[in-house]
């Protein structure tokens, strides 16, 4: 598969920056964007039922809903490749990002040929990460803990209850009935070993799904 046929997910949070970034990777390296979006959840969801090869995450503030909407990407295709491009190098971001099953990151430093290299070495099912980020960003994937054993649905319901929903609140969100919510929120609760609403909302503060 060369570059041109790769089917790629573009995503940013501000218009602009999509139209700029959709510019560049169409003229200068001949990439295919089949799909855009900004990170709400439900942009994220219908975007993957187009299954693309690559999601190209655009994000030099990421917060917790950027990282939350990333972190589904792998679950709901698990062979779409995550590569993200960031002027950041904060650690605890790059932590985070560690968390989100990203096949690489790009400082926007390196300019248009590192990201070339980097596409090309997602392309072919390897990471790349700029110099200086590797550390941090294996950190945050070793403290993943059970967040990798969740089910995507129960991804999508983490942050929905986290942030104060009622469960029948987020089982329409999520266009499913109370009691399929309800078997979502058992083995949720049960793989991250919480016992409640509040032990929850704990939890996805300390591992910034949610803001406090």
């Amino acid at each position: 598969m060369s570059l041109g046929e790769l089917r790629v997910f573009l995503l940013a949070a501000c218009e602009l920056d999509r139209c700029a970034y959709h510019k560049l990777l169409v003229s200068e390296l001949g990439l295919n964007i089949a799909v855009q979006s900004g990170f709400r959840p439900v942009d994220i969801w219908s975007a993957m039922r187009s299954e693309p090869d690559l999601a190209l995450v655009v994000a030099d503030r990421p917060n917790s809903d950027i990282y939350a909407a990333v972190q589904m990407i792998p679950r709901l295709c698990k062979d779409t490749r995550v590569l993200v491009v960031s002027a950041s190098m904060d650690d605890l971001a790059l932590r985070d990002w560690g968390r989100c099953g990203i096949t690489g990151y790009v400082v926007k430093d390196g300019g248009l040929d590192e990201l070339r290299t980097a596409i090309e070495a997602v392309r072919h099912k390897r990471a790349y990460f700029s110099p200086g980020v590797r550390e941090a960003i294996e950190k945050g994937r070793e403290s993943t803990d059970g967040l990798a054993r969740l089910s995507r649905r129960e991804i999508e319901l983490l942050p929905l209850l986290a942030s104060g929903l009622t469960l029948r609140e987020a089982a329409e969100r999520m266009t499913v009935s109370y009691k399929t919510a309800d078997s979502y929120r058992t083995s949720l609760l049960r793989k991250l070993g919480v016992r409640d609403r509040v032990e929850l909302a704990r939890y996805a503060i300390r591992q910034r799904i949610i803001d406090p």
